[in-house]
């Protein structure tokens, strides 16, 4: 190679270095948005299951059956957003979430179901985003257990939920199911439930475009 043929491929090099950085720049690191993860009071509800019978057959207490499901949940989620662009964060026992969650409300049932924050201030959603060093909010609107009998005997665990900006704006709302031929323990509803909360934590970190 001549002295002008190195020169002009020693420009070459350095006038493509910087586009290079700058497109890495552009792809956000694993784990830089952070969502916390909320569920409600008395979200678990059903068209033919009443909370004594969820207990009996699931062995968990009457009064704990929303908090252990939403835990559930919270967790799979928790654990599908690992090594994603998404962190999420699950309240678990925090009780400094509950001024928010008692004032979201909940219109609907199963699929037809959305949660509402309009009972919830700006400032009250950021002070709780601030706690969890979150940017913004995922609601576990409802755990439906719908019973049907014919063609065959199933449970279809309908989850909805719906992600919040930290100006109580609306971002995405979905709906994800899995199914069971029974109430199932806690244990197995958590090994069910895995493929279904890690489309929920998918679907959360494509609505934020990452």
């Amino acid at each position: 190679m001549n002295t002008f043929g190195k020169i002009a491929l020693a420009a070459l090099l350095t006038f493509s270095l910087p586009a290079t950085s700058q497109a890495k720049k552009d792809v956000p690191e694993k784990g830089t948005v952070k969502v916390l993860v909320v569920g409600l009071h008395n979200n678990v509800k059903s068209n033919y299951y009443y909370k004594e019978q969820i207990a009996e057959q699931t062995g968990i207490q009457a009064d704990s059956i929303d908090h252990r499901y939403n835990n559930i949940f919270s967790e799979n989620i928790v654990h599908a957003g690992i090594g994603t662009h998404c962190s999420f964060i699950a309240t678990k026992d925090d009780t400094s979430y509950e001024n928010i969650i008692s004032k979201i409300a909940v219109n609907g049932e199963g699929e037809e179901c959305n949660s509402n924050l309009s009972a919830l201030t700006p400032e009250e959603l950021q002070a709780a985003l601030d706690h969890a060093d979150a940017d913004y909010l995922l609601v576990l609107n409802q755990h439906y257990l719908k019973w049907q009998s014919q063609p065959m005997r199933t449970v279809y665990h309908m989850v909805s939920y719906t992600l919040y900006d930290k100006n109580k704006k609306a971002l995405y709302s979905g709906n994800q199911h899995f199914a069971s031929i029974n109430l199932e323990k806690p244990e197995k509803v958590a090994q069910l439930s895995r493929k279904t909360t890690s489309k929920i934590a998918s679907s959360v970190e494509k609505s934020l475009d990452l």
